[in-house]
């Protein structure tokens, strides 16, 4: 046999070979696409109005701006869904994941920026800044946030994968899909990629692949903790009563202590705050009660002393915060009381803060 006629055969042996590769790799993406297709069906949803609720959705990250600098909407229309969905009550909390490799590159806290310009408090958005990949922020979420059902908040294919990864993890999981603006030539590229990003998940679920970070659990609870902090060092408030704080609020049981050498007075003054979409302080709205008083050309006065708080020491008042509007139960509230230092006249005052929330 001839070198040109070996030549010829391992030509064609060779262009048999990338056929073979290639209708391989087309025969295993449809096989990767059609399995994710039946897994995802009629579990994303286009609108709010009909969406199941859930306690946390899983809002997942990407560039807030595209290549050329401008807005990008994937970025805008996820955004828009997540707190769409949030001010209907279908979500308690948005766990924020997304990338995070570099200083200048973090999606996560564009998310949350973003979230709280559209009116989420920030106290219920949840940052992950390991959702390198769908499938660190599908599986973090039940690893590390304890979330054994989610709401996945993307784009509809985007969803469909990421509802894939929750069933291969045990996650009980519903999809909402956030509108696609985008050109045709954009969004022929996009799914594009998607497919393949749909192969490398099959291979990255069949080998077992994990998040690139794990770490500590970090459980997410209905309310947050109370804060108390003061202008003086060694002073605390705390609200002990009622554990649970429910709408409608009777009484609040307050313990203020006293590690501080020196004696302390407070009388029935007292104000809530509440923090704005801002993130400041600005008074709470006052109630109908209130407000009806004051119609009646009546007024609210409180002692401002006659409580004392000695020093090492502590004790316990009870505020009947009947005077402010806290219904919004997404809010958080801060109460706020003032001390004073005797001799009197008054000479200089103190203040003590608690941070709270209503369930």
């Amino acid at each position: 046999m001839t070198m040109a006629a070996k030549f010829k055969i391992l030509i064609r042996r060779i262009a048999l070979s990338l056929c073979a590769f290639l209708l391989l790799i087309v025969a295993f993406t449809v096989y990767a696409n059609v399995k994710v297709e039946n897994a995802a069906e009629s579990r994303i949803y286009f609108s709010a109005d009909s969406f199941p609720r859930n306690k946390v959705a899983l809002l997942l990250g990407t560039n807030p701006l595209n290549k050329l600098g401008r807005p990008n909407s994937y970025f805008t229309t996820r955004i828009n869904t997540a707190a769409e969905l949030y001010h209907a009550g279908k979500v308690d909390f948005i766990i924020a994941s997304g990338d995070n490799h570099t200083k200048k590159y973090d999606e996560a806290t564009a998310m949350r920026d973003s979230l709280i310009a559209h009116g989420v408090p920030e106290c219920r958005i949840i940052l992950d800044f390991a959702g390198f990949r769908t499938l660190d922020s599908v599986v973090r979420a039940k690893e590390v946030f304890g979330c054994d059902s989610i709401t996945i908040i993307s784009q509809s294919d985007h969803d469909a994968r990421a509802l894939y990864i929750a069933d291969a993890n045990g996650i009980k999981a519903v999809a909402i899909a956030a509108p696609l603006r985008a050109g045709r030539l954009v969004r022929s590229r996009l799914a594009l990629r998607e497919w393949l990003a749909r192969d490398k998940m099959i291979l990255d679920l069949w080998f077992g692949k994990q998040p690139h970070f794990l770490g500590e659990k970090i459980e997410i609870t209905d309310i947050m903790p109370q804060k108390s902090y003061a202008t003086a060092e060694g002073v605390t408030m705390k609200i002990v009563s009622p554990e649970v704080i429910q709408n409608p609020i009777d009484s609040l049981v307050v313990e203020f202590t006293n590690s501080r050498d020196e004696e302390m007075t407070t009388g029935e003054w007292y104000r809530i705050d509440v923090k704005s979409n801002r993130r400041n302080w600005i008074p709470a709205p006052y109630s109908k009660k209130y407000h009806d008083l004051l119609a009646k050309g009546m007024e609210v006065c409180f002692n401002d002393i006659g409580h004392s708080l000695k020093p090492n020491g502590s004790f316990r008042l009870t505020v009947r915060p009947w005077l402010y509007d806290l219904s919004d139960k997404s809010a958080t509230y801060r109460l706020v009381k003032t001390f004073s230092y005797p001799p009197y006249p008054i000479q200089k005052s103190d203040t003590v803060y608690v941070e709270f929330q209503i369930k």
